[in-house]
């Protein structure tokens, strides 16, 4: 028993020692091993050696021995690794996959990025503004003028700030619905104590550039877009709201607070319990009182985007009084063509009448020719039966002639006849 209990202890202890573990423990003592014999087998030579040579082969073969050592090393670190990594890469995956449903939403859920935007429309502070401002120059042809602060003093504005152009009064008294015009995004080219020059972020057409001229001040600057709140039209009349805003979007400003229909966005309803305590966006289902909220509107991303759109109208625009100029020189070019073609086709026509009287004198002479050629023929024909008659009636005649002489001539004398 004293024998047994470490035999068996060892023997558990090595079955719980893992694969990789025991191949780096075979692996030691065979290295271990085999430096011994090569020390046993240097130092046994070392009689019959060169010192410089014992040196070497002590030198190489522990080398050797050390690059082994580094090799399994190294064998067992990228082991150890490539086992980890299809685990990582399918963690690696499923992260990214959650990231990109955090970042983008899915479905109803809303992502970082909506909510951001959501929440700095909520949250948006209004930043530095400039009361007061009056134009110190005209409007040039580079889209820029010069302005006057009068407070605060330093005013704070520096070279490079962009900065929003609104108008603080009414331009006209009589109709308060053309006044306080947004005049545009400008940034800042040159800062002196006593004001800055504005240059216009987006090209100037005549509309923009001519209502900026004729408007004369006072305006206000922002170094923000003023935001939309819900507490900017508390408490106004609708018959006033109805005069202020767009017919396309009172109704939003009207129905604020009022009950929600089922055609109502679901991102624009909010719900209440019954101790009228809003609830959040995954407890509608538990909502007594359903009431529609305006959603709030991003100016600056709304004027940017009208305002890339109004270049990409400006430039179809262009296009198609281009293109109707080309149209238009093209008709005209096509109608010179027809009236040539027109000319050409009475020139032509004007050939065929002759071609047409050529062809007719051409066919009466062609019958008159033809009638000719009968008659010549007619008359060969005759003339050669007339010729063969005579023909005939001459070979009678030679005939008679001979038969005469034959007669008439004694026989020895008609041996000499030919």
């Amino acid at each position: 028993m004293y024998f047994q209990r470490p035999s068996l202890k060892l023997h558990r202890s090595i079955t719980q020692i893992d694969e990789e573990t025991l191949l780096a423990l075979i692996l030691q003592i065979v290295l271990a091993i085999v430096l011994l014999l090569g020390l046993v087998s240097v130092f046994l030579s070392a009689k019959n050696w060169h010192w410089s040579q014992f040196v070497l082969i002590l030198f190489i073969m522990l080398t050797a021995v050390g690059f082994l050592i580094l090799a399994a090393e190294t064998m067992r670190i990228h082991r150890g690794l490539r086992a980890k990594l299809p685990g990582m890469e399918s963690q690696l995956a499923s992260l990214e996959q959650q990231n990109e449903v955090l970042l983008r939403g899915i479905e109803e859920d809303k992502g970082i990025i909506q909510l951001e935007h959501r929440l700095q429309m909520l949250t948006r502070d209004r930043g530095r503004a400039w009361r007061q401002v009056a134009p110190a120059g005209a409007l040039n042809e580079k889209g820029q003028i010069e302005v006057s602060i009068a407070n605060p003093k330093p005013h704070g504005l520096d070279a490079e700030t962009i900065v929003y152009l609104f108008e603080s009064g009414n331009a006209n008294p009589a109709n308060p619905a053309d006044g306080r015009q947004f005049l545009g995004e400008f940034k800042v080219v040159e800062s002196s104590e006593t004001g800055v020059v504005l240059e216009s972020t987006q090209l100037l057409d005549q509309r923009t550039g001519e209502r900026l001229a004729r408007s004369e001040g006072p305006w206000s600057l922002y170094e923000s877009m003023p935001s939309d709140k819900y507490d900017t039209f508390a408490g106004i009349e609708e018959a006033e709201l109805r005069k202020r805003l767009p017919a396309a979007v009172v109704e939003q400003y009207l129905r604020h607070g009022q009950e929600a229909t089922p055609d109502d966005d679901p991102s624009d309803v909010i719900g209440f319990d019954e101790n009228d305590v809003r609830l959040g966006p995954n407890e509608m289902d538990k909502a007594v009182k359903k009431v529609y909220n305006r959603p709030l509107r991003d100016y600056t991303f709304l004027f940017a985007e009208l305002g890339r759109q109004k270049a990409v109208l400006l430039a179809k625009r262009d296009a198609l009084i281009e293109d109707n100029a080309k149209w238009a020189a093209t008709l005209a070019s096509a109608e010179k063509l027809s009236e040539f073609r027109e000319q050409e086709i009475k020139l032509l026509e004007e050939d065929l009448a002759g071609m047409k009287k050529d062809r007719k004198a051409i066919d009466e002479h062609l019958k008159a020719v033809s009638q000719s050629l009968k008659n010549a023929r007619e008359l060969i024909d005759s003339l050669l039966a007339e010729n063969s008659s005579l023909a005939d009636r001459l070979a009678a005649r030679v005939q008679e002639l001979r038969q005469i002489i034959d007669s008439t001539v004694p026989a020895t004398a008609a041996i000499g006849i030919p």
